[in-house]
């Protein structure tokens, strides 16, 4: 999807966003967010933003200066949501800010064009809201739709991952499971403990961690191994891993697949109980050379 030059007018940059969310976009929830996050940091920064105007503003500008009954419009007046004005603020706080207020005498017609300069502010401030709220939608969904999760034709596979470590016991096979889903567009395809490769040719990757369990030695041997569950055929097996300092080991597996065919993930362990599980299952169909 082209996008307009960074110099066009608004009118481009609002159409670009438009036609951004009219258009399918499968792409998994953490590309949205990274995508987002300078976006909302710069229209962040912006809003916040103040001139020497600002705090010369409220430095002198005088109090009372709301309806002139004095009269809140319901019981609910006093909760007013609004954004803070930071440089209104600061010049408020200024040291010399009370006595310059208690000075000054300001006349009627002068607190006239003080509430005419409140409106005015207030009608730039709903300006720059409108102006920045254009910029970070096109500042987001400029590097989103320019990923390949967004393009015509974005890579088919899958993406598990666990955030438990189930208990399991030494010097057995067990069937391993991956139970959260990133996102999913067979094939290759995974569905909670096993998965198909499809009819293209893809990648497979695994890795699972194997953790001390309480009142328990923590393991020595450790194995991964990825295989047909039909056919016993074995793509992948890796043996232990140097344990990180908390004992903890994490293992991968990884195998290309040319032609249609299952597989599950398998953990090994001894000599006692251990807690089996964190990690993450990935597979991508490979792209044509």
């Amino acid at each position: 999807m082209p996008r307009p030059n960074i110099d066009e007018d608004s009118f481009d940059k609002i159409n670009f966003v438009i036609d951004s969310w009219t258009t399918g976009c499968e792409a998994p929830w953490y590309v949205y967010i990274e995508t987002m996050k300078p976006a909302a940091l710069e229209a962040f920064i912006v809003l916040i933003s103040f001139g020497w105007a600002d705090v010369v503003r409220g430095a002198f500008r005088p109090k009372g200066l709301g309806r002139r009954t004095g009269k809140k419009k319901g019981k609910w007046g006093k909760y007013k949501p609004g954004f803070p004005e930071v440089g209104n603020t600061l010049g408020k706080s200024l040291p010399f800010a009370e006595q310059l207020d208690d000075y000054i005498k300001w006349s009627n017609g002068f607190k006239t064009l003080w509430r005419i300069d409140n409106l005015m502010q207030a009608a730039f401030f709903m300006w720059l809201v409108a102006d920045v709220a254009e910029d970070f939608a096109y500042n987001w969904t400029s590097p989103l739709y320019d990923s390949y999760w967004c393009q015509e034709g974005p890579p088919t596979g899958f993406s598990f991952h666990n955030t438990t470590e189930p208990t399991k016991s030494a010097y057995v096979w067990h069937k391993h499971a991956y139970a959260n889903k990133d996102w999913l567009r067979p094939f290759p395809f995974w569905g909670f403990d096993g998965g198909r490769t499809g009819p293209d040719p893809c990648s497979i990757g695994a890795a699972v961690s194997f953790s001390p369990f309480m009142g328990a030695p923590p393991p020595t041997v450790c194995r991964v191994k990825v295989h047909n569950p039909s056919t016993g055929q074995i793509y992948d097996e890796s043996e232990s891993r140097t344990p990180d300092a908390d004992g903890t080991f994490r293992i991968p597996v990884h195998f290309k697949s040319q032609d249609d065919q299952g597989f599950e993930v398998r953990t090994y362990h001894e000599p006692d109980w251990a807690k089996v599980g964190m990690g993450a299952i990935i597979g991508t169909a490979d792209k044509a050379t």
